[in-house]
């Protein structure tokens, strides 16, 4: 019976820490992405952990943002969800439509941002009635730097696509 009665504080004390953690990061990865973000309500940010790095989820002039830091609060990339052609570069929107890839229909555009490299947009294109999607990847010049298509992949754009 004792034993049993420890198990259970045990099981219970688990179950209260992983919820407490859920949604939340340490200060020092809420203080980078409000540093970054200065407008941010942070009681609006949903965290989670993806590939070892912190992930915080949020709303930042009208577009959905993705932001993955490590445990030392260093932004390591964000992606910012543009959806469509609308806020790429000129350079990046003529590329395109001159690609052989301009007939296809475009499902997503991301532009992904890193602290030491250039920003990529990356443009999630597709067929009607055809499975999978193909990833066409620009830097902000209109250089495709590479393509890949999504079918069989689990992580279609994370940290493991770039880091």
């Amino acid at each position: 019976m004792k034993k049993f009665k420890w198990s259970a504080l045990l099981t219970i004390f688990l179950i209260s820490t992983s919820s407490t953690y859920a949604g939340t990061a340490p200060t020092v990865v809420q203080d980078s992405l409000q540093k970054l973000y200065p407008n941010i309500n942070m009681g609006a940010v949903a965290w989670s952990q993806d590939q070892g790095y912190y992930l915080g989820n949020f709303n930042y002039n009208g577009y959905n943002v993705r932001a993955f830091f490590n445990g030392n609060g260093q932004c390591m990339m964000a992606e910012t969800d543009l959806q469509t052609l609308d806020d790429v570069p000129s350079a990046v929107y003529n590329s395109f439509t001159m690609s052989d890839f301009a007939s296809y229909t475009v499902r997503d555009v991301t532009l992904v941002d890193f602290p030491k490299w250039q920003p990529i947009y990356v443009i999630l294109v597709g067929q009607p009635n055809l499975e999978g999607s193909t990833q066409l990847f620009y830097n902000p010049y209109g250089q495709i730097l590479r393509q890949r298509s999504t079918v069989g992949l689990t992580d279609i754009l994370g940290p493991s696509t770039f880091l």
